[in-house]
Order: C-alpha cells, then sequence, then structure tokens
C-alpha cells in the first residue's frame, strides 16, 4: 500500500470567467496556488499504461453468508434499496414489497454496530420502521398508507435523504383505490420522517408508480424526480407518460411533463434509469416497459426540454427478435408461438471503461435459440458512431434450457405469420426450437467490482420460469472483455435460487461491495420473499478507493448525476451518482468503490459536478485504499491519513515556459525512480530513469501550448507538478 504524498500533490479547480475555463492548481495541504493560471477550454484527466493483475480464481472462499450474524433472518422482501438514512456514514436498507394495501411491509433497517463487539466493522441491521414514521399519513385518524414503490434521496438539499413513496396496481379492474396517493417524507437526520403536506405530488391523483429516478435535469441544484408509470388500463393497452416533476429545493415539486416533451411517448413502463447517455453532463432518461412497446430513450436537451432518440440511437427492448418459442394447437395442427419480449431493467455502466456508458437490459421471456431475444449488454458506439446501441445478446454466460424441446422446424421460405402475441417472421434457414417451457425470467441485476480487479461484474437475479435454472447468477468480467458464470464455483448456486432482487453494497466499509440477494416472493419455496446478505471477502485481496462527494453551492447535495473518473494502471473508470435505477428505482449507497486491482498508485481521480457550466475538480495522486471525501477545493485533508513526505519541492523553471524546463530532482527520487511526462489529456508524452540528476531539463518544442504534467515516482511515494507552455 503507498500513502500519498502531502503538500506536493496538486488539486486542480476549475472557474468558469467570462465563458473561458479556467483551472487553478492549488498545493493540497495549503490550498494555495501552486503556479500561475491558464485560461483554454479543453480539460480532461491523467491515464498512465500500466497494467492490473486479476484476483486469484474464483472459489468458496469469495463470499460468506452472514444474513445469520446481522440479524437479517426474519427480513422479507420484494425490492432491496440501499442509503446511509442516519448519516453515520454506514449504509442502511430499504426492503420494499408489494403490498396494494395498508399492512406496511415495506421496512426500514438501519445498519449499527454489533452491541457485542467493539469492532466498528461488526455490524447488525435493525428495524425501525414503526419510529421512522415512514407511513405517516395525511390523514391523522388513518393508520398506514398504501406505498408500493419507493424512491431515497435529498429533495430539500439539507443533507439528509428523504422518501417518496407511491402506488402501484396492474390490473384496473380489481384495484380497489385507497384514496391513498403519491407522497414526499422529510428525514430530520436522524431517520424520523415528516410528511409533506404540499408536495405536489398528491395533486397527480391517482397513478400506478412504478419508478422514481432522481435526477437535476435542468442543472439547478435541485433535484427533479422522473416518475415511471404502468398501464391506466393494461388489458385495453391504455398507458400513460412518464411524469417529470421539477424540484423547488424544499421536498415541494410542480408537474413539467408537458413542457418537457415526455406527455408525447404512453408506455407500461416497469422502471427507468437516467444517466448521461451521450456524454454532454447532461441526464437522460430510458425506460424499460412491460411487453407492448420497444421502451424510450428520452434525450436531455440542456434547455428543459427533451426529444425522444429512441429509432435513431436503436435503444429497443425487443430489437426486431422475438421471445422464446412455445408450441399450441395440437399434434395435427402445431401451432407456434413466440412470447413478446418484455424489458424489466436498463442499467447503465461503462462497463468495459471506454468512456461511454453501455446497458444491461434484463428481458423475460426470452430463450437461447436462434432469433430468441434475452437479457442482452447493449454497447454504446460513443461520440464517433453517434453514440448508437448494438446489442450483444451472448454477452451474459447462461445456461442451457433444460426443458424438453419438442419441435424444431426449419423455415423452408421467407415466411409470415399471426397468433395471439402479433405477426412474425423467419427468414429461410432460421432454426426454431420449440420447448414447454423455459422462459428466462430475468427480473433483475446490478453491476459492481466483485474482485476489486477494475472490471464490472454483474449480479442477474432470475425467477419465475425455468425451476431448474432459476437462480442469481453471478458473473465474472474476464480480461477479454466476456462474462463467465462462477455461481457454482463459489459454491452458493443452491442457496441463490429462484431470486428477484439483489443489491451490492459496501455494508461493512472495508472498501468491496458485499451483496443482498432476495428470493422470489411469487414461488411455493417457504423461504419466499426472504434476503441473503453475502459478505465479499475477495474484494479486499486487491487496492481500491472509496468516494464520497461534499457537494458545493449550485449542486444537489446527494451528488446525484456527478459523474466520476478514477485513472490508474492504464485504466480509466467512469461512474455516475445515481438514485432510481431499473425497475421500482432502486438506490444504492451515495459513496463509490472503485477497484484499483494491484495497482499501489491512483495517477487522479476527476469528478465532474451535475451544476450549471458542469465544472471539474480533479486530484493527483491521491492514497489507496482510503475512504476519500472530495469537494469542489479538492481532497478533504481529514478524510485521509497521510504520510509525511521529504520537505523538498518539486519546482520547475521558467514557469510559464516556451522552449525549455528546467526541473529541480528532490534527493528522494535521484535514484530508482522515474520521471514522467503527461498532457492533460492523459497522454504520457516522456519516461526516463533517474540516474543522479539534481536538476533536469526537458525540450519543449515538439509540444502544443498548454498546460503539462510532471510526475516523479519511486516504490513507495510520488510527487506531482505542473507548468504552462506558452505560445
Amino acid at each position: 500500500m503507498v500513502t500519498a504524498n502531502s503538500c506536493h500533490s496538486a488539486i486542480f479547480v476549475e472557474e468558469f470567467t467570462d465563458g473561458l475555463y479556467s483551472p487553478t492548481f492549488l498545493c493540497e495541504a495549503t490550498m494555495t496556488p501552486c503556479f500561475p493560471v491558464l485560461r483554454f477550454v479543453v480539460f480532461s484527466a491523467l491515464a498512465l499504461c500500466i497494467s492490473t493483475v486479476s484476483a486469484s480464481a474464483q472459489d468458496a472462499t469469495w463470499f460468506r453468508d452472514v444474513t445469520s450474524a446481522v440479524k437479517l433472518d426474519s427480513a422479507r422482501s420484494g425490492q432491496i434499496s440501499s442509503c446511509d438514512i442516519n448519516g453515520d456514514g454506514y449504509p442502511d436498507v430499504l426492503f420494499q414489497v408489494l403490498a396494494y394495501n395498508r399492512s406496511m411491509k415495506t421496512r426500514l433497517y438501519l445498519n449499527k454496530q454489533h452491541p457485542d463487539s467493539s469492532n466498528p466493522k461488526a455490524r447488525i441491521f435493525v428495524d425501525v420502521t414503526d419510529q421512522s414514521n415512514i407511513y405517516e399519513n395525511r390523514n391523522p385518524g388513518v393508520t398506514g398508507r398504501v406505498a408500493d414503490t419507493w424512491g431515497i434521496a435529498d429533495v430539500n438539499n439539507d443533507g439528509f435523504p428523504d422518501l417518496v413513496s407511491g402506488l402501484f396496481y396492474f390490473n384496473v379492474s380489481t384495484f380497489v383505490d385507497p384514496g391513498d396517493r403519491t407522497e414526499v417524507l422529510l428525514n430530520d437526520g436522524t431517520g424520523k420522517f415528516t410528511l409533506v403536506k404540499n408536495s405536489g405530488l398528491p395533486d397527480l391523483d391517482k397513478f400506478p408508480a412504478t419508478s422514481f429516478c432522481f435526477l437535476d435535469y435542468d442543472l439547478d441544484g435541485k433535484l427533479d424526480i422522473y416518475i415511471g408509470t404502468f398501464s391506466a388500463n393494461h388489458q385495453q393497452d391504455v398507458w400513460l407518460p412518464g411524469l417529470l416533476m421539477r424540484g423547488r429545493g424544499d421536498g415541494t415539486f410542480e408537474d413539467v411533463t408537458e413542457p418537457s416533451g415526455l406527455i408525447n411517448v404512453l408506455e407500461p413502463t416497469y422502471g427507468a434509469s437516467v444517466t448521461d447517455w451521450n456524454n454532454d453532463g447532461y441526464p437522460d432518461i430510458m425506460t424499460s416497459p412491460y411487453c407492448r412497446t420497444e421502451g424510450t430513450l428520452w434525450k436531455n436537451n440542456g434547455n428543459g426540454t427533451f426529444t425522444n432518440v429512441t429509432k435513431e440511437t436503436g435503444y429497443s427492448s425487443k430489437n426486431g427478435m422475438w421471445g422464446n418459442v412455445d408450441a399450441g394447437g395440437s399434434v395435427n395442427n402445431l401451432l407456434l408461438f413466440p412470447r413478446e419480449l418484455c424489458q424489466w431493467e436498463a442499467l447503465p455502466c461503462d462497463y468495459d471503461n471506454d468512456g461511454d456508458m453501455d446497458i444491461a437490459q434484463m428481458l423475460i421471456h426470452g430463450g437461447l435459440d436462434t432469433m430468441e431475444g434475452r437479457s442482452t449488454l447493449t454497447m454504446n458506439g460513443g461520440a464517433a458512431n453517434g453514440y448508437k446501441l448494438t446489442w450483444n445478446t451472448n454477452a451474459f454466460d447462461r445456461p442451457l434450457n433444460t426443458n424438453q424441446v419438442v419441435l424444431r422446424k426449419t423455415v423452408a421460405n421467407d415466411t409470415t405469420w399471426s397468433n395471439q402475441y402479433g405477426t412474425f417472421s423467419a427468414k429461410k434457414g432460421t432454426v426454431i426450437t420449440a420447448a414447454t417451457n423455459g422462459h428466462l425470467g430475468d427480473q433483475a441485476g446490478s453491476w459492481f467490482d466483485m474482485d476489486n480487479d477494475m472490471r464490472q461484474d454483474f449480479l442477474l437475479s432470475s425467477t419465475g420460469y425455468d425451476g431448474a435454472n432459476d437462480r442469481c447468477y453471478i458473473q465474472h468480467q474476464q480480461p477479454n472483455g466476456t462474462f463467465k458464470e462462477i455461481a457454482q464455483q463459489l459454491g452458493v448456486r443452491s442457496i441463490l435460487k429462484e431470486t428477484h432482487s439483489n443489491r451490492p453494497f459496501d455494508y461493512d466499509l472495508d472498501g468491496d461491495d458485499d451483496f443482498l440477494v432476495q428470493y422470489s416472493p411469487r414461488t411455493a419455496n417457504p423461504q419466499s420473499g426472504r434476503v441473503w446478505l453475502m459478505q465479499n471477502n475477495i474484494g479486499n485481496k486487491n487496492n481500491y478507493v472509496s468516494i464520497k462527494l461534499r457537494t458545493p453551492n449550485g449542486c444537489n447535495k446527494n451528488g446525484i448525476g456527478c459523474r466520476v473518473w478514477v485513472y490508474a494502471g492504464g485504466v480509466s473508470q467512469m461512474r455516475d451518482i445515481q438514485s432510481g435505477v431499473g425497475r421500482w428505482g432502486m438506490t444504492s449507497p451515495f459513496t463509490l468503490n472503485f477497484g484499483l486491482g494491484k495497482n499501489t498508485v491512483i495517477d487522479s481521480i476527476v469528478v465532474r459536478w451535475a451544476m450549471k457550466s458542469l465544472p471539474k475538480t480533479t486530484i493527483v495522486n491521491p492514497p489507496v485504499n482510503a475512504m476519500l471525501t472530495i469537494s469542489r477545493e479538492g481532497l478533504d485533508p481529514v478524510s485521509v491519513n497521510e504520510e509525511t513526505l521529504p520537505a523538498e519541492p518539486l519546482t520547475v523553471s521558467p514557469n510559464p515556459a516556451a522552449s525549455r524546463v528546467v526541473v529541480n530532482v528532490p534527493a528522494a527520487y535521484r535514484s530508482n525512480a522515474h520521471c514522467e511526462l503527461y498532457s492533460l489529456h492523459g497522454e504520457r508524452l516522456l519516461r526516463q530513469r533517474c540516474e543522479g540528476e539534481e536538476r533536469l531539463g526537458i525540450t519543449l518544442d515538439a509540444f502544443a501550448p498548454g498546460v503539462y504534467i510532471i510526475r516523479f515516482s519511486n516504490a513507495t511515494h510520488s510527487q506531482t507538478t505542473s507548468f504552462i507552455k506558452g505560445e
């Protein structure tokens, strides 16, 4: 493990003056300018070309079932969210249940230190629902409230995450309106909530809410809500638009669905996700429809409106494919019934570390044969390809369908046929396999780097269609970008069966993500709805950094929509802080864990703040294996323990320079060390070994005007400084 340097680590603080971009370089310890300011337009961070090393081969020691140890044996859930509710730094959990009544089955558990242990990482979860007041009803004479769907975010910017709850109903004909409505509840910071009487959400009246996605769509520093909606009448294909509620920053909202343009698409959504799909700094919206429609990608235009770019980008829940093919009819009149693909979740992640958000799409009714769609990894083509999206249905490693095949049919000629599911076509030579069952019931997924090797892995929960295979699939990303199912090697396939939801989060704050997983609440299994907490024991074999943000004025307190890059070992990892992802709008902690593999040095961390002008802050050479708090000004000095380095400064002269600079070399780097020169775009321009030089000259004639970074490093420390090359 390498500790950070002290006053020789530079922080880049961006300013925007008269429309121009001015980064100020500050000494991390003294927060005084390290060198002059240069106005320029383009800024990006460092990247080094050092390979990372994977963790050891997977085995049963990777994860440990700690459900009983943390007192969650009796917990039951339908969906799982995690967030630090009471401000103690540890993530708490909300176990959500669709109850359709006032039974108050959704429960809030606080993460507390075990009372019998002095170790702060020994944790238990305590049900505080009854004391939390999350079921307050605006009618004081009524106990409880129908609250099926929940969202978590700080909607009044006081630093405490609040709650939003709504009703869901699938069949209008069987739904009895209880009179309850969508509500906002404000947190006092201890985990106790108060209902906002005039939030504006009850004014929406009765509607089936499927998710609450929080975003600052106009970058005014106040959180807004995109609300996914289901059907007004699903049997009759009567659908609703998603709703956009603009936040006033005090827990109240106004409906801007119509002026934003979102009113123009009606669909039965099962969830939605928000991410900056096209890297322009503004949050875009992706919807997940429950059959019927293709889903929508809403491009944020940056002026308060959205444009439907579904068709031109290739965003789709079907992509011209049908689901698993069933056989029906009689022996003499055998009919084929392709199921409709239904998307339950669209989960954004830059899984391949190329700087663009890809999407894992969870699809049910899928199959494994030609033309049968299934859960897919949708690849983002990036700026060069207009950020178009391309399906890869073979990305995830899935078991073969073990059900009985009753028919294989080779299409003799191009043909089209219709049945109750719609009209379908197949090209000549297409082989259609019909099975008695086997629809892949992929209902939930989550991205996380389980072994901190700098590659995002994936949890895929499947249930409800194929009892022999339905389970939580643990998809381990390989060095070549493919995925390998390892649940069986980990010895947990028999435990993680028929799973309905999952949520990675670092419950013990040891720098790697553990995960909760939940049995389906709709199976005959006697343990339906119960949860398991799997403690991660492999992530700490690699290095890591944990990052939380202390947002500036003008940015929402949770940092939702802020984008964070970590550059180490030649790899650029990118994450967004999100709340409201996928089906029912699940929440993950606002603290981000980044794996570093075997890298002992972080070249830089870059934060793009979700606020006007989209400023960035860059930290050069922060410590590893630590929880870092980053503010607009840079690294919070109390968030890390730093080892004092030799006080000899690293200086460059002249600065600014024209054609040549001379660098004094501190004594600590005059042997067994290297000097490297980087552009602000992360391109390494020079690397040479230090062999006793006290002063090092660098010729700049080949380099364009701009800011350059010089870095000296040895086996245990590094120092960084910067200089300006003028015209």
